[in-house]
């Protein structure tokens, strides 16, 4: 295993890294004129991926910080901007892809989580670098989570549109 297979850091950038280029990918396919149903697919893919993203870090990362500083009111405001990403994500779900918004929807999310991974990277992981035993198995627990979620796809869409119906 690479070190970077074992710094759980690494593996959270490169969820994020995952997440830009798939919305870059979705503004190219916006911007070619692409059909709705091209467009869409993909952004189903991005919005699948944000999902397991922000399950991993509230399962798993905000709840190691929370132990290791009690009160710290970064890490709930931080964690708070999943819901707003969640809220704008059923959005682009449940609207229709030739809708005239749909691509500005789209792109709002895409701004939305770029904004939410910087503060992220300066607030969440220096902090979780600091946290005693943070890399210790959080690193294998990132994958073994990552790849029990992307084996069932539907269930997470139906659970991010029920969480934010719910909402």
């Amino acid at each position: 295993m690479t070190d970077t297979q074992d710094d759980p850091i690494a593996l959270l950038e490169a969820g994020h890294q995952r997440l830009r280029e798939q919305f870059a990918a979705y503004r190219e396919l916006s911007a070619l004129g692409a059909a709705a149903a091209r467009r869409q697919t993909l952004a189903e893919q991005a919005c699948l991926a944000l999902t397991i993203q922000s399950k991993l870090e509230e399962e798993l990362v905000y709840p190691r910080l929370r132990e290791s500083a009690p009160g710290d009111l970064q890490i709930d405001a931080i964690e708070d901007e999943h819901a707003c990403a969640r809220e704008l994500m059923c959005q682009v779900l449940v609207m229709d892809p030739a809708h005239e918004h749909y691509d500005a929807t789209v792109g709002a999310l895409a701004d939305y989580v770029e904004r939410h991974t910087r503060r992220e990277a300066e607030l969440v992981f220096p902090r979780l670098r600091r946290c005693a035993g943070a890399p210790a198995g959080l690193a294998q627990l990132l994958r073994e989570r990552r790849r029990e979620l992307e084996a069932v796809p539907e269930a997470l869409r139906e659970d991010a549109l029920a969480s934010t119906m719910a909402a």
